[in-house]
């Protein structure tokens, strides 16, 4: 009824995958300083890609200048909503992406956002 490898482990046969931080690092540590250490750290965290993409956004007509976009896309919607963090009343409408990838939306967003025409406060409405 039961097989006689049934405590092996599946992935005994399978290679080590090692990440970057495992591929730069000492051995161990006793072998080496914590100089050693901390620079095989740094070369891994620079090898690294970066988590979030900064994407520039022009400044909201409400005055400021560093804008979160703050974006609303509900499950299953096909257009998506991007409102300034700061004040939020100034927004804009956009198509979403047929991904979820939160990338490709947050593009899609900042595409809109800086697209969008802006009145200037000083301009005669």
């Amino acid at each position: 009824m039961s097989d006689d490898k049934e405590d092996a482990n599946e992935f005994e046969d399978q290679p080590e995958v090692q990440t970057a931080a495992e591929e730069t690092a000492p051995q161990a540590v006793g072998q080496h300083g914590d100089a050693d250490v901390s620079a095989a750290v740094k070369r891994a965290l620079q090898r690294q890609a970066p988590g979030v993409t900064q994407i520039k956004l022009e400044p909201c007509p409400c005055g400021t200048v560093n804008v979160n976009l703050l974006v609303d896309l509900p499950q299953g919607t096909k257009v998506g909503h991007g409102t300034c963090g700061s004040c939020g009343v100034w927004g804009v409408d956009f198509l979403a992406p047929r991904s979820n990838d939160k990338e490709l939306i947050a593009t899609a967003a900042a595409k809109a956002w800086n697209e969008a025409p802006r009145i200037a406060a000083t301009d005669p409405a």
